[in-house]
């Protein structure tokens, strides 16, 4: 498999997961947070990258320019989607997950450093300080633009149990049962 298709391996992987777990009117109305946040974000810091010699794609073939991946914003703006769509509604729990979010990315940007789609030019630092910066950035961004109302459309953080249709059959039997043996 040659290096410069992972970039699409990875984006149709994220592209799946999002048709199957987001609906797809949260798509859309997510999907300017995530350009936003997502794509743009990674273009920035990409380019800054760029300039300042910290990092760069390499291995992109056709698909890029000046050591920008055009595959890279898409992906992480369906990345960005996905986390908005699960972004929890108390403070605490929005603090672990963005820094969730901040650790998975720098295990994702080693693992692509290793795979040869990018280069770092000082090691795990530069895995680093990028994802510190933007996820908060990003997560609070995204808080400070919704109102309250789309905020709630969000999926909560509890579960609500509802009886299980078992039970019902089960004493349905029993009740069967109980008219079998009287009679």
């Amino acid at each position: 498999m040659p290096i410069s298709s992972i970039p699409f391996i990875y984006t149709a992987v994220f592209a799946t997961i999002l048709v199957s777990t987001v609906p797809k009117s949260e798509i859309r109305r997510l999907s300017i947070y995530g350009i936003i946040f997502g794509g743009v974000f990674d273009f920035v810091i990409v380019t800054i990258a760029n300039l300042t010699g910290s990092f760069k794609y390499i291995n992109y073939e056709a698909f890029g320019l000046m050591g920008i991946h055009f595959i890279a914003p898409i992906s992480w703006s369906i990345f960005f989607i996905m986390y908005f769509y699960f972004l929890p509604k108390k403070n605490i729990y929005i603090y672990i997950y963005t820094t969730i979010g901040i650790v998975y990315s720098m295990f994702f940007c080693q693992m692509i450093t290793k795979l040869g789609v990018l280069k770092l030019a000082h090691g795990i630092i530069d895995s680093i300080v990028p994802f510190v910066i933007w996820f908060p950035a990003a997560t609070w961004g995204f808080l400070r633009l919704t109102t309250p109302q789309q905020q709630e459309s969000r999926i909560p953080i509890s579960f609500v149990l509802s009886p299980q249709s078992a039970r019902k059959i089960e004493k349905e039997d029993r009740e069967f049962k109980i008219k079998k043996l009287k009679k």
